[in-house]
């Protein structure tokens, strides 16, 4: 089933959170996969039907369509637009010859100002159904059905399975990679081939009847597996597994109800050079039982469907030599094949790739013909967002994509020292007009009052007043945490009062036990008054969202390192790194903590993958990390 797509506003205030979570618009297409033999689609018929609450449409056209499909809100509707559309005399008006019925309706218009003539079908759906759009040889067919029973029809066929993804798991001793599908793969073919001058040897699995259109060709893995790729074979698909050495690993291959799972044994003595350094990264965790106790709770929230990082890294001479490194990619490499695709299927793709949250603006229209290889999926995005005339704007874990003729700014955040979530009734003066509803408690609307007069006071940097502004409207208003979270801000950044911080934080945690920006503040004000014990709890709750925050996570391991708690500091930039990437802010950490534990051989190699990061660096900061270096040789 199609969910509809809903929105919700997190505004954050200062250096790390703006954090917008959009299940973003969600479009696909069908487009012509052979010559339509002319510019014209011809609509000979339209027949239109309506039973058991269920509307059937059928275009019936003269060739093979070129069409996209999309979404509109506020009321839900669907849009489909065909390319070079033509209707016959007879189809003067097709909304007349859709019946009356409570569950859809239907306007056709042609678009003015494109370089194709389009036609658009545009369809009105009640909240209570959903839609499916199908090709059939030369005909569309559109279906408004109950949720449900959409949910059903949108079932891949049993004989005709996919493979939709790679879900790698490295570790010190072994690779897994499971072939996720969307059925049960009881029949398939492992084999080996051997390697030669050009080619690394591979193992390989054939899987007849199977589909990997929705599937990343190729994903750099860096372990005894270089790499693992897919190809079209036969009637079905041919899974690559190349080898990082002139010797196959050792494998075992099993059957799973996820799809197929590949168990890859790790000899790191049997790599080259620059691989064994990258296993040997992997297997350097520090463990720390004290720490598994206090976020043992935390991990297993994240641990649902996390994709594991993919290893790219070199060493720093192969790195340097990477043209994709001087310019500045250098994310996951991916292999790519896309044919006449709908661009909404692209991005749908890069969503899977990244992890990260993609919203495209509805203005966004066309398909792509693209193949590339080895390449890194920033790249890749670049050349598509180029091609189709796009702009993007990236913020921490969101990319909103939109055309170039259309302005886009981020909402409105305030600048501190120290990031705070604020609800957007907080944030935004716009949104605080009050207005006279009689469900409005008479005591929120004054809360909603003080709330703008508190604003603008902060917004003149008269903070004190500000504060006591805000202390008003939360005791008028107790249960809205975001103002427990600004007085914490306030108080912890600008009035330097870290008592007050705790209480109005702890507030904030009574009237939302997940609020992890309020426990935040919470530990680093704990921290301040030397009240470790306290400090650690509130930590502890601050990095148990999924993912966890990036400011919780690098607070609570300066706080570790401060405390001497290495092993727990280096777990937590782990972590870090895992959910979030590195910075040179967490790599400096990291070899910082090395030195202070007296494992120079450690601190040296991270210095030196600072240097190899392509990060910038400042001119202070290089010839220190050269000089550290140097001094450990």
């Amino acid at each position: 089933m199609y969910e509809r797509s809903a929105i919700s506003h997190l505004a954050v205030l200062s250096v790390l959170l703006v954090l917008l979570a959009f299940n973003g618009t969600r479009a696909f297409a069908q487009q012509s996969e052979s010559n339509t033999g002319g510019p014209e689609y011809r609509i000979s018929d339209m027949k239109a039907g309506f039973e058991s609450d269920t509307l059937s449409i059928t275009l019936v056209g003269d060739s093979i369509p070129a069409y996209t499909v999309s979404e509109r809100f506020a009321p839900f509707r669907v849009i489909v637009d065909i390319a070079g559309a033509k209707l016959a005399g007879s189809l003067s008006r097709p909304s007349e010859l859709v019946p009356a019925n409570p569950v859809g309706n239907m306007t056709v218009y042609n678009l003015p100002d494109q370089q194709q003539p389009i036609t658009r079908f545009e369809l009105t759906i009640a909240d209570t159904h959903d839609y499916k759009i199908t090709r059939n040889g030369n005909n569309i067919g559109i279906i408004v059905a109950p949720a449900s029973d959409i949910a059903k029809l949108s079932q891949p066929a049993s004989s005709t399975p996919a493979i939709t993804d790679f879900k790698i798991d490295t570790r010190p001793d072994e690779t897994n990679i499971i072939l996720i599908g969307t059925d049960q793969f009881t029949e398939y073919h492992v084999g080996t081939l051997k390697g030669d001058a050009n080619r690394p040897p591979q193992l390989f699995i054939d899987i007849p009847n199977v589909s990997i259109s929705e599937l990343v060709r190729e994903v750099k893995i860096g372990t005894a597996v270089q790499a693992v790729k897919a190809v079209q074979y036969n009637n079905g698909a041919r899974i690559l597994l190349d080898a990082s050495s002139s010797e196959l690993f050792t494998y075992d291959v099993q059957a799973t109800q996820q799809g197929i799972n590949v168990r890859i044994g790790e000899n790191i003595g049997d790599l080259p050079a620059n691989v064994q350094t990258v296993a040997a990264a992997k297997s350097d965790t520090i463990t720390d039982s004290t720490l598994d106790e206090l976020i043992e709770s935390s991990s297993s929230l994240l641990s649902k469907n996390q994709k594991q990082p993919t290893d790219t890294t070199s060493d720093s001479i192969s790195e340097m030599q990477d043209s994709f490194a001087f310019s500045g990619y250098k994310n996951q490499r991916i292999s790519v094949d896309f044919y006449k695709i709908d661009i909404h299927n692209v991005f749908r793709l890069f969503r899977q790739i990244t992890d990260l949250n993609i919203i495209v603006d509805s203005g966004v229209q066309g398909t792509v013909t693209l193949a590339l290889s080895d390449v890194p999926w920033d790249f890749a995005l670049d050349i598509i967002l180029n091609l189709q005339d796009l702009e993007k704007v990236e913020r921490y874990n969101t990319i909103v994509i939109y055309p170039k003729k259309k302005e886009f700014v981020w909402p409105e955040r305030a600048m501190d020292n120290l990031s705070f979530e604020a609800d957007i009734e907080v944030a935004e003066q716009e949104s605080l007009i009050i207005e006279q509803s009689s469900n409005v408690p008479e005591e929120v609307m004054q809360a909603k009052d003080l709330l703008r007069q508190a604003t603008i006071l902060e917004k003149n940097k008269k903070l004190e007043e500000a504060a006591a502004l805000y202390e008003q409207a939360i005791a008028l208003w107790p249960t809205n945490a975001s103002i427990c979270n600004r007085l914490a801000a306030l108080y912890l950044v600008n009035l330097e009062n870290n008592a007050k911080a705790i209480y109005f934080a702890q507030k904030g945690l009574k009237a939302d036990p997940k609020n992890h920006s309020a426990a935040l503040y919470a530990a680093i004000g704990s921290a301040n008054m030397q009240k470790n014990r306290d400090a650690t709890e509130f930590f502890t709750q601050a990095i148990s969202g999924n993912p966890p925050m990036k400011e919780a996570l690098f607070s609570f391991a300066a706080f570790s390192e401060n405390t001497n708690q290495y092993a727990t500091a280096l777990k937590l930039l782990d972590k870090y790194h895992q959910y979030h990437g590195e910075t040179v802010d967490t790599m400096l950490a990291k070899a910082r903590i090395y030195d202070k534990m007296g494992d120079t051989d450690k601190a040296a190699k991270q210095y030196q993958a600072i240097m190899a990061s392509g990060f910038q660096l400042s001119g202070d900061l290089r010839d220190y990390i050269s000089g550290r270096v140097a001094g450990d040789r």
